[in-house]
C-alpha cells in the first residue's frame, strides 16, 4: 500500500489541527458548566437535589413532571432526585402524592452550585384520638395506667418560654421562643443545612417557624418539623425552611391546649382529657 502523498498528509494534518482548534474550547467550556439555554444563551448551568423519602410521589419543576419516587427492585426507595443543566434562575418544585397535601418550594439556582431540598408532605387527614385507661367508646384509645399516669405527669414540667436556653434541639439546630416567634437556630459552626438558606450562596443561622395563631408559648421536633402551640389558636406542625411556602397544618384548635412529644407521639392535654394525634 502506497503512503499518502505528502501534500496531502499536511491538508489531513491541517484539518485535524483546525478541528482540535475548533472542538477543545467547546469541550473546556463544557466540563467547565456552560451551556447554551434558550432565553438566557451561554450560561454557567447549575441543579437541584430534591430528596423524596416517600413511595409513589410525583416531582415537577416548572410544571414539568421530573421524576417519581419508587421502590426498587432490591426493596430501596429511590428518594432522591438531580436535575442538572439548569440554567441560572428561580424555579418551582412541585411534590404530589395521593393523600397528602402539595409540596411546594421556590429554588434558586446558581452557577456551579447545587440548591438542595428535603420534601415534607402533610396527610390530608390528621385524626385526633381521645386516650382512656378504661371504656368501650370507639373514639376512644386504651392505654394502660403507668402510661396515662406518665402522660400526665410529662404536663407537671415547665416549658417556660426562654430567648437563650432552646426548648429542643436537634440535629445541630436550636429552638427558641423569641417575642412570640418560634426560632429555629444552626447552634454548630460548620455551614448551616439548605433550610437557612435562600440560594446556595446566601445563608442566615434563624429561621421563623411560626406562622399563625398568635404568640407561641412552646415547641418541640417532630419527624422533620416542629410541633408549636400558641396562646390564641391552639397546636400547630410546621416545617423549618427559609425559602418560599414551608408546609404547615393546624392540629388541634383550642386556646389553652398543651402538647407534649412523648416516645415519638404527639400527646395532647386540653383541659382535663389526654388526646394523641394520630396520621402525622
Amino acid at each position: 500500500m502506497q503512503p499518502f502523498p505528502a501534500q496531502r498528509r499536511r491538508l489531513y494534518f491541517m484539518l485535524f489541527l483546525l478541528l482540535f482548534a475548533i472542538l477543545l474550547p467547546a469541550v473546556i467550556l463544557y466540563a467547565d458548566g456552560w451551556r447554551y439555554k434558550p432565553g438566557f444563551g451561554l450560561v454557567r448551568t447549575g441543579g437541584v437535589y430534591i430528596d423524596v423519602p416517600y413511595p409513589d410521589a410525583a416531582i415537577s419543576i416548572n410544571g414539568v413532571q421530573s421524576g417519581h419516587s419508587g421502590f426498587l427492585q432490591r426493596g430501596f426507595l429511590q428518594r432522591g432526585f438531580y436535575i442538572g443543566n439548569l440554567a441560572p434562575s428561580a424555579y418551582v418544585v412541585r411534590v404530589d402524592r395521593t393523600g397528602y397535601r402539595s409540596w411546594g418550594r421556590i429554588l434558586v439556582v446558581e452557577p456551579q452550585l447545587v440548591t438542595d431540598a428535603r420534601v415534607l408532605l402533610i396527610p390530608d387527614e390528621i385524626d385526633l384520638t381521645r386516650l382512656a385507661v378504661t371504656g368501650t367508646a370507639s373514639s376512644t384509645k386504651l392505654v394502660s395506667r403507668p402510661t396515662y399516669d406518665s402522660y400526665i405527669a410529662a404536663f407537671a414540667t415547665s416549658t417556660a418560654a426562654s430567648s437563650t436556653v432552646p426548648v429542643d434541639q436537634s440535629d445541630g439546630i436550636g429552638l427558641f421562643l423569641e417575642k412570640g416567634d418560634v426560632v429555629a437556630r444552626w447552634l454548630r459552626t460548620n455551614p448551616p443545612p439548605s433550610v437557612f438558606c435562600s440560594s446556595p450562596s446566601y445563608c442566615g443561622l434563624d429561621v421563623s417557624v411560626k406562622r399563625e395563631g398568635g404568640p407561641a408559648l412552646f415547641a418541640q421536633f417532630f419527624k422533620g418539623g416542629v410541633i408549636y402551640r400558641t396562646k390564641e389558636g391552639g397546636i400547630y406542625f410546621g416545617e423549618i425552611d427559609v425559602r418560599s411556602t414551608p408546609a404547615g397544618a393546624l392540629l388541634y384548635a383550642a386556646p389553652g391546649a398543651d402538647f407534649r412529644v412523648i416516645d415519638e407521639a404527639i400527646i395532647v392535654k386540653s383541659g382535663s382529657a389526654l388526646y394523641e394525634v394520630e396520621g402525622l
